[in-house]
């Protein structure tokens, strides 16, 4: 073992979070262990409450990974394992998060866990270098999770020491990128997986460099000399998430392959294109009945003419709603529920994504209480609730058995996933976010998702009244 390590347990009380660790934006800087803790909390990407019920569940194993803990002047500064150490200060501080409902929650799981803040975690003492050589290991290698994405390897990089100038000029374009006025949700695709590599292949490469004047000062900031570089950025983040220009020409990974493609694209980047950029953005941006609003920039899938000319086999229609794999539509008795119904067969999910996402939910939970109401078991599970049953009282009355008409095991599974797996767009959990917590939107694929995991249960429920 490395004489510059040691192996300790410490108390939660005594470890803290890391303001520097690459999960954090710049203005966490400094700030309170708190707020650290409720920004791992705000973002759902992060599954702190599934952590959380993972820690409780194995309260009594040791722990699988240790923190790897750096003595910052006598205070215990946890370098790798935040995520984990927020986990545990929520099971042992539930105060500090100001929702009634989850701190009642998080109140609950303490008490299973019955952990104080005395409770001793176990932990590498290192100093700061060593200490920075897990980080490489587990997250710069992608060996982790919550795998980081480009922006955050590059964070990573620049506050490591181990930058290059290509690292501070990618930082430095995701740092305007942030600052564009665009749609947040077309900044976090271009920065994401899935487009990032190309993205910065074009704006961050050898002809990039050259075409916009783009050079590091003293301190490694971004210096940019093209004025119209802001608008030229808006015109390649919409092409390269439409993949393709404004000239129907392609924007991808294959189409620009080698330097002089890309240079001769980037030459091609008209500042002028942002007015037409901005005006497709206001065209496809959809705004909910509680204010959300959305924008579908989805890649450009235009076929080439000759692939448009009529074949003799003609291709099955996308379908535009939910319920289009039942053969026979379902005789609904009760009217009320008939209207869901007929909404769900004809809506557009891909252009109505959170109404379908809300639509859904409610209609499971009409379905359930006049499923359970024709099956005469509705009365006793208001009477133990002693109230009007909750969607999630209803499931959990399946889930132990107690339903005369649900007795196939494979679907009570299913059902019992609808409940736990709180990460997944069919969960209970997602299904209520769209109507109680601000910050989340549903995608199309979050919608069949869901429905593809609840239609065996819905023709169950309805297929009996």
């Amino acid at each position: 073992m490395s004489m510059n390590t040691e192996l300790i347990s410490l108390p939660i009380k005594e470890l803290y979070l890391w303001d520097e660790n690459a999960r954090f934006p710049d203005k966490y800087f400094n700030s309170g262990q708190n707020e650290l803790i409720l920004f791992f909390l705000s973002k759902s990407d992060f599954k702190i409450k599934p952590l959380v019920e993972e820690i409780v569940k194995d309260i009594d194993l040791h722990q699988l990974e240790k923190l790897v803990v750096w003595s910052d002047e006598g205070r215990y500064v946890v370098l790798e394992g935040n995520r984990r150490l927020a986990a545990y200060k929520l099971l042992t501080n539930p105060e500090i998060v100001s929702d009634q409902k989850l701190s009642k929650y998080l109140i609950e799981q303490g008490k299973k866990a019955n952990i104080s803040n005395d409770f001793q975690l176990e932990c590498i003492l290192a100093d700061k270098t060593i200490g920075l050589r897990y980080i490489d290991r587990k997250h710069a290698n992608n060996n982790n999770e919550v795998g980081w994405q480009e922006p955050e390897r590059t964070t990573y990089k620049i506050r490591r020491g181990s930058e290059s100038q290509s690292e501070f000029i990618k930082i430095g374009i995701a740092n305007i990128v942030r600052q564009l006025d665009l749609p947040e949700e077309m900044k976090d695709k271009i920065l994401g997986k899935g487009f990032v590599t190309t993205f910065f292949r074009v704006v961050a490469g050898g002809p990039a460099r050259v075409e916009f004047g783009l050079d590091l000062d003293a301190n490694n900031n971004l210096i940019v000399k093209d004025q119209n570089f802001k608008d030229k950025l808006k015109v390649i983040i919409h092409n390269t998430l439409q993949k393709k220009d404004f000239n129907d020409k392609d924007v991808d990974s294959r189409s620009l392959n080698k330097v002089d493609k890309i240079e001769s694209y980037i030459k091609s980047v008209n500042p002028a294109d942002a007015k037409k950029v901005e005006t497709e953005i206001k065209a496809n941006t959809v705004e909910d009945i509680f204010g959300v609003k959305t924008v579908n920039i989805a890649p450009n899938t235009k076929q080439s003419k000759q692939q448009e000319k009529p074949t003799a086999t003609r291709s099955k229609p996308q379908p535009s709603g939910l319920f289009t794999s039942s053969d026979v539509p379902f005789r609904i008795a009760n009217s009320n529920l008939r209207l869901l119904y007929d909404e769900l067969r004809s809506i557009d999910v891909a252009q109505f994504p959170n109404a379908t996402h809300d639509l859904l939910r409610s209609f499971l939970e009409c379905s359930l209480i006049v499923f359970l109401k024709h099956n005469k078991e509705y009365d006793t599970i208001q009477k133990n609730a002693k109230h009007n049953p909750t969607l999630g009282e209803m499931l959990t009355h399946i889930i132990k058995g107690k339903c005369k008409v649900i007795t196939d095991k494979n679907l009570i599974d299913t059902i019992s996933q609808v409940k736990t797996d709180y990460d997944q767009a069919y969960s209970l959990e997602r299904l209520h976010m769209i109507n109680h917590n601000e910050n989340w939107v549903s995608t199309e694929r979050d919608v069949r998702t869901a429905w593809a995991k609840l239609e065996v249960l819905f023709k169950i429920i309805l297929g009996s009244n």
